[in-house]
Parts: structure tokens; sequence; C-alpha cells
């Protein structure tokens, strides 16, 4: 399991982000990495062979005010 998957592999929130230009939804996952770090992961869903699949947009680790704001906000991730 990579670092990306690993997000959602745990407790998890998941947000609406905003529309793109070409009209496709997007959403802001905001989870721990198998190693603890607080991460932010912009994502898209996609059809596969076997189902919906995430598509990752964007990912980073989250800056320590970031962490604090969303620890506060959502103290069970």
């Amino acid at each position: 399991m990579n670092q990306i998957e690993s997000v959602f592999a745990g407790p998890v929130i998941i947000l609406p982000d905003r529309e793109n230009p070409q009209g496709e939804r997007r959403f802001r996952a905001i989870g721990s990495t198998v190693n603890g770090r607080r991460s932010f992961v912009v994502f898209t869903w996609r059809k596969g062979p076997a189902g919906r699949l995430i598509r990752p947009i964007s990912a980073r680790y989250m800056h320590r005010t970031e962490v604090e704001n969303y620890e506060k906000a959502y103290p069970f991730i």
C-alpha cells in the first residue's frame, strides 16, 4: 500500500472540492498515512473493471497549522 492509498485505509474525512472548468466533480480527503502523517488528497471517482476507483489528482502532507485547524474541527481523525 502506498502513502496515498493509506490515507483511505483509516479514518478519513471526505469533503467536496470546487468544480473544475471541465465540470469534473472533485473531492478532498483528509486523513493520516500509514506512517501517521496528516495528509490532504484531492481526487475524483473513475469507473474501473471492478467498480469505482479513486483517481488522485493532488496529494501532500498537511502543514502544522492545517493539522491544528482540522484536529479542532474533526477531532476523530
